[in-house]
């Protein structure tokens, strides 16, 4: 049997359900920091509560880009503007599950942690 190297593995997307879930439960943990109920060092992933209130609103509601920016950015004059900015707060939450435009990838270490030191990476 052929094995992968770990460049060719690909990792496996989740459910719909899952990805869903997973954001639901980032935004009540922003709300929670916000309230002042939970402390600010345990929170997960990298974006604003607006962020994953727009992606909730356009994947589990499914609400045009238009409708979620005038539910969340009704403070932008321009109607395109708005429209943009749920836009781009929808796709820097898709870069959390890899896809989208600013798909994340893990960084690249320069060294290795071995039992004899830190080696430099080849």
């Amino acid at each position: 049997m052929k094995r992968l190297a770990a460049d060719q593995i690909q990792p496996v997307p989740w459910p719909k359900d899952d990805e869903i879930r997973w954001v639901q439960w980032r935004v009540w943990e922003r709300e929670a920091i916000e309230a002042g109920k939970s402390a600010d060092w345990d929170k997960k992933g990298a974006y604003s509560l607006t962020d994953y209130r727009a992606w909730l609103l356009h994947e589990r509601d499914h609400r045009s880009f238009q409708q979620v920016g005038e539910l969340l950015f009704a403070n932008c004059a321009d109607p395109d503007n708005r429209k943009r900015r749920a836009y781009l707060a929808y796709d820097r939450v898709e870069s959390e599950f890899r896809r989208g435009h600013h798909k994340r990838t893990p960084e690249q270490i320069d060294f290795y942690i071995t039992p004899f030191g830190v080696l430099p990476r080849s």
